[in-house]
């Protein structure tokens, strides 16, 4: 995807953040560290690098399946992966934990994270833009 090398890396990035952040977030937002029992740390935290890991596989193993379909069906590996998330979606439990905290605090600390995690991306994909040909192996494609 994309004209140079730049746009590649604005496009990639893009992704990883919707399907590595994004989508688990949509399941599993991020909470105040005060939200939640002690107890469940361990499970919440399970549940989401699942997720996460479930979102990153799915979207690797429906581009490969795509790519060797006659004609590249890219919306094969679209709509495999929105049937994918959709029953991990259901599958996968709720946050056990009840939120006690007061809604406003809880929604500006969720915001300040999506603005720092989507800030994190931009800088990656800009960065890898900027250096993509200096890092890029002169033999690679020899």
């Amino acid at each position: 995807p994309g004209k140079n090398d730049f746009s590649k890396s604005i496009i990639l990035s893009g992704l990883m953040w919707f399907k590595l952040y994004l989508i688990p977030f949509l399941k599993y937002p991020a909470n105040p560290p005060t939200v939640g029992d002690g107890e469940t740390v361990v499970l919440r935290m399970v549940l989401y690098v699942s997720f996460i890991i479930i979102s990153g596989i799915g979207v690797v193993v429906f581009y490969k399946i795509s790519k060797k379909l006659q004609n590249n069906k890219k919306y094969f590996a679209i709509i495999g992966y929105a049937g994918l998330m959709i029953i991990v979606f259901i599958v996968m439990p709720d946050n056990p934990d009840e939120i006690t905290a007061p809604m406003n605090l809880v929604n500006e600390f969720r915001f300040v994270s999506v603005l720092g995690v989507s800030s994190f991306w931009i800088t990656v994909g800009i960065l890898l833009g900027l250096f993509w040909k200096k890092f890029d192996s002169p033999n690679q494609y020899s």
